[in-house]
């Protein structure tokens, strides 16, 4: 039977804009999940949407009764009224439990404007900063955030931080082997803003 939506509480939701792990033991119920722990005991496939838990079931059985290293795949979860689609890695344990970790896959595409508001809000700006930054109203800042919301389903503020790693204008950025293009990122007296 699939968890309730109690079990996804406030914190659990604002902690799915980042990284998250748990545990599974060889017969795939949840035994450590620290920002849920209403959740231990369930399957995890069960926490997928309808349409995806066959999928979810099978590479968990792969990775728990197979022990296949780095299985990787994505599914979606109902939170907040939404099908938002993640990510999982699972790397099978020594002691048989299989260690899961699922971060959010963002779908949609933003302006390159929008990706400039995107990498400033991530990295900690404030409206009025990013405002003058990049030259324009703080009204305007304000309409690229709700679009930037509403295009890529960006639920709460830590989903910015998120969402910014997955275009690549945040952290990820230090791994590059090439450096950004100028008129690819604002500037600030010349120097792109990282």
């Amino acid at each position: 039977m699939p968890p309730s939506a109690e079990a996804f509480d406030r914190r659990t939701i604002e902690g799915l804009a980042d990284s998250y792990t748990f545990i599974v033991n060889p017969d795939g119920d949840c035994v450590l999940n620290p920002r849920a722990p209403k959740l231990v005991g369930t399957k995890p496939w069960d926490w997928c949407i309808p349409e995806d838990r066959a999928k979810c079931r099978e590479v968990f059985i792969e990775a728990c009764m197979f022990r296949k290293e780095n299985l990787c795949f994505e599914c979606r979860m109902h939170l907040d009224h939404r099908a938002l689609r993640f990510l999982f890695r699972l790397f099978p344990l020594e002691t048989g439990q299989v260690m899961c970790l699922f971060t959010r896959v963002f779908e949609g595409d933003i302006s390159q404007r929008e990706r400039h508001v995107l990498a400033l809000l991530a990295g900690g700006a404030d409206v009025r900063e990013i405002s003058q930054a990049l030259g324009i109203s703080q009204s305007t800042t304000r309409d690229h955030i709700a679009s930037i919301k509403r295009k890529l389903n960006i639920i709460r503020p830590e989903g910015f931080r998120l969402a910014a790693h997955h275009f690549g204008l945040a952290g990820a950025q230090s791994a590059r082997t090439e450096p950004p293009e100028i008129g690819d990122h604002p500037t600030v007296g010349g120097m792109p803003i990282q």
